[in-house]
């Protein structure tokens, strides 16, 4: 993968992780981290995947919050982008740390079960 392109997906990353943490005060939305970004060749799609701490509900309001707040999102990586165009971001819940802790614990679960 070109290095530019690595670059911009972790400006990007920053300024949205940044911007949800500091600025966006939608009560809506709890605790939750960008954890990687998807952007394509031509940098006219971003795809964002942000980890959410809680149960179902939670996680489903802060969806509903971030995806209200995709557009003004958008305008803030406009702002710090040094490129032509602006990718559309789509938001995605990202659960690969709550399946990551499930098979940990079924691991320990199995080696506790096992005799040897």
């Amino acid at each position: 993968m070109p290095i530019r392109l690595e670059r911009l997906k972790e400006l990007i990353r920053e300024v949205c992780a940044e911007f949800i943490l500091h600025e966006l005060s939608d009560p809506r939305i709890g605790f939750c981290t960008v954890t990687h970004v998807d952007l394509t060749q031509d940098l006219s799609h971003c795809v964002l995947h942000i980890s959410i701490l809680g149960d179902e509900v939670q996680k489903r309001t802060s969806m509903r919050g971030l995806l209200d707040a995709r557009g003004i999102l958008q305008s803030q990586v406009a702002k710090h982008l040094k490129t032509r165009t602006t990718p559309h971001l789509e938001i995605r819940l990202d659960e690969t740390i709550e399946r990551t802790f499930d098979i940990l614990n079924k691991i320990r679960e199995a080696r506790a079960s096992d005799p040897d």
